[in-house]
């Protein structure tokens, strides 16, 4: 699979999020996914799809819009 290009600042975003729930989730997963979104309304929320290569250290492969805004 290819890399994802995505900006710096949103690849910080997401790694964070991730980052923020590895230890419960992600931490024995190769491909892994988490849904996030912004606080400002009506702001689009994304399923980010990544191979996991140990906390803090992801390749992202794969952005699609969700119609579903709630955090997940």
């Amino acid at each position: 699979m290819k890399s994802l290009k995505i900006s710096k600042k949103e690849a910080e975003k997401v790694t964070h999020d991730i980052n923020n729930v590895w230890h419960a989730r992600y931490e024995n997963v190769e491909i892994g996914y988490i849904y996030t979104h912004t606080h400002k309304a009506n702001s689009p929320s994304y399923k980010y799809v990544f191979k996991n290569y140990g906390f803090d250290n992801y390749e992202f492969i794969g952005k699609y819009p969700t119609a579903d805004r709630s955090r997940r």
